[in-house]
């Protein structure tokens, strides 16, 4: 929400998606964060 908002929080967005999607994919379950499962499908796009 901050990030969207333009507000600086010092975490890198893109490096938290991909090591959510490592650990999913590792626990063999899906990304239940809506926020990244939207990057990843705008990545994608």
């Amino acid at each position: 929400m901050l990030h969207g908002m333009g507000i600086s929080t010092g975490i890198n967005l893109d490096k938290l998606v991909v090591a959510g999607e490592r650990i999913s994919a590792f626990l063999k379950r899906p990304n239940g964060s809506n926020v990244a499962r939207a990057l990843i499908n705008k990545r994608q796009s």
